[in-house]
């Protein structure tokens, strides 16, 4: 399986979920807020793009990568 191309406010982005997860995703807005600077509104539109291209889930409010940090940064090599 090819690994979806993410960029680089995504993968910061991912760095905080990989670190986290799986996490409530009202946790995760907080936890982008303090680390990131972003609004909650661009918290929600990442995850979601994210996973329409099958970057992570969002189940119930619980969100969890579907590909590790190893994949992600390989896919960023090539």
């Amino acid at each position: 399986m090819e690994v979806p191309k993410i960029f680089e406010s995504e993968y910061r982005f991912c760095l905080i979920l990989w670190a986290n997860e799986p996490i409530n995703s009202t946790q995760l807005v907080k936890l982008c807020k303090e680390q990131l600077g972003w609004s909650k509104t661009t918290t929600y539109t990442v995850i979601r793009r994210l996973c329409e291209r099958g970057v992570l889930k969002n189940e119930n409010t619980i969100v969890s990568s579907l590909i590790s940090k190893e994949e992600a940064q390989k896919s960023r090599l090539e």
